[in-house]
């Protein structure tokens, strides 16, 4: 969330203090991400803490309180069993649980990771590509130490359809408005309605097809953008595992699908230890999903959940400039892994 929960900073440490037994000297909230609240944790022994906070009176948050039952054990387990030590887990608090719920919040605290995320350093090196290439291959060949039974599987969800329907109505219904957010959202929207209707037909075909063929699954991120990679002296570290699945590859693979597509598969399949069959139904499946599902939450957010201005900015800001721009860069994309699969 790019405007902090309001909440008292001296509130949210008693509770800190109260239910993981530590002595916060200070927190600092961080403007990232729209599936929580993000804060810094500092402690009077230097001990540092990152925290995720969830508010229950939103609904896309209520979701996400949902999935830590599934990834807060897992990334546990990766770490503790030293299948995957690269990442952050949670921190128990006093009771031994991985949350801590209170009356209208739910808080989560885990391990503080130096150094700074790769949202920034776009395009990336051949070398980085590489780097985060060999992890995603070692993160998909852990599926068989894990219990997959007790993780999301997926099941090419696109219950979103409804909302996003529901969405287009209402800005079509909102003829004048005062407010120069919505006027420029409802413009933005509208001019690509067609398009938007077409694409939510496409993938709807799409996940008919995809889901009649049987296909390899593995352990998946879910979420491999720059954001979410920490890199430091000691390498590279993978965080918020919010979305992870056991799901196809193309679910992780799917995030690096352009012209350097071939240094990518090139190092995954070295590291990955077996040959690898990319399904390009399913890179368009997971690309055109991506961004109706995000363009869904967007819209959402500005017309029912935001209570300031400044987030309202932010998410007409991701709409136009992180989402309805990259449509067109989608299919070109995948036709650049087809040549470049042909000569692998």
């Amino acid at each position: 969330m790019e405007v902090r929960y309001a909440i008292n900073d001296n509130v949210l440490i008693r509770n800190l203090n109260k239910h993981y037994g530590i002595k916060v000297e200070s927190i600092a909230f961080i403007p990232m991400g729209d599936s929580a609240y993000s804060y810094y944790v500092n402690c009077n022994n230097g001990d540092r803490y990152y925290l995720k906070l969830f508010d229950h009176g939103n609904d896309r948050q209520r979701r996400s309180i949902e999935r830590l039952t599934y990834y807060l054990p897992l990334t546990l387990q990766l770490y503790h069993q030293k299948l995957f030590q690269n990442i952050t887990f949670p921190i128990k608090n006093q009771i031994g649980d991985l949350k801590t719920t209170l009356n209208e919040i739910t808080l989560v605290m885990f391990n503080f990771i130096e150094g700074e995320t790769l949202a920034e350093a776009y395009p990336f090196s051949e070398e980085l590509l590489e780097e985060i290439a060999q992890s995603m291959a070692i993160i998909h060949r852990i599926t068989h130490y894990i219990n997959s039974s007790q993780i999301l599987t997926e099941t090419f969800d696109i219950s979103f359809e409804k909302d996003l329907e529901k969405c287009i109505s209402v800005l079509e219904g909102i003829i004048t408005s005062d407010n120069n957010i919505i006027k420029t959202l409802r413009e933005q929207v509208l001019l690509k309605k067609e398009r938007i209707f077409f694409l939510l037909n496409y993938v709807r075909k799409l996940r008919e097809l995809i889901i009649k063929d049987k296909k390899d699954m593995v352990l998946c991120h879910g979420d491999l953008w720059g954001g979410n990679i920490i890199r430091n002296s000691n390498g590279l570290y993978f965080i918020d595992w919010e979305s992870a699945l056991v799901a196809p590859p193309e679910f992780d693979l799917v995030g690096y699908i352009d012209k350097e597509f071939d240094v990518f598969f090139s190092s995954y399949k070295k590291y990955y230890g077996q040959d690898v069959t990319i399904n390009f139904d399913l890179l368009r499946f997971y690309s055109y999903r991506h961004h109706l599902r995000n363009l869904t939450n967007w819209i959402m957010n500005i017309l029912y959940r935001n209570t300031l201005e400044e987030q309202n900015e932010n998410d007409l800001e991701m709409i136009v400039y992180h989402c309805m721009n990259r449509w067109d860069r989608i299919e070109p994309n995948v036709r650049t892994v087809e040549a470049i699969i042909k000569n692998h």
